[in-house]
């Protein structure tokens, strides 16, 4: 698979087959997020690979207001962390930018990209009581859960997608 064809193919899967994820299947998505560039290659990221108990505690926590039950049926909740050291937040103050959020969101889609060429389906959880999380997780000090990712078998099809036209996301300028 291309990756014209894994951007194709991801969507964001919210309803997942009763089957395990293999670790070896795991490593391989984390593989293409540890690729991923960073400003000043700083790599500010953290994937914490959740099953079981801990996993379900963690799914309580992207549950609120009734959203994100499917988070109940994933196998795999992984927490994407970041941990910006003093010198980030002084560049991310100077040009009003977070840049370890940019950064991160380049390693999640690299590895949801790789997940959908692995016919994995993911979710990209961005409400979530990130705080509790960290509490679970036991993160150091500075370190600070960002989203949440499910990971498993898809057990449904890719709903139509509705995106802007080209006209209306891309601007051409001489």
């Amino acid at each position: 698979m291309g990756v014209s064809e894994a951007c194709e193919s991801r969507f964001s899967c919210r309803k997942y087959q009763d089957k395990e994820v293999g670790n070896g299947l795991i490593e391989q998505c984390l593989e293409c997020a540890r690729l991923a560039p960073s400003a000043l290659n700083k790599q500010p990221w953290k994937f914490y690979v959740t099953r079981g108990d801990l996993k379900a505690a963690i799914a309580k926590e992207t549950q609120l207001f009734g959203a994100n039950a499917f988070t109940d049926e994933a196998p795999v909740l992984i927490a994407v962390t970041v941990k910006p050291r003093i010198v980030d937040k002084f560049a991310d103050k100077i040009k009003h930018q977070d840049f370890s959020s940019i950064d991160l969101g380049i390693a999640v889609q690299s590895f949801c990209l790789k997940a959908a060429e692995l016919g994995l389906g993911t979710c990209i959880i961005g409400w979530v009581k990130t705080k509790a999380v960290d509490k679970l997780l036991n993160t150091a000090v500075g370190e600070k859960t960002k989203l949440i990712i499910s990971l498993g078998y898809p057990a449904c099809e890719q709903p139509p997608r509705r995106r802007k036209a080209m006209e209306e996301i891309a601007v051409y300028l001489s």
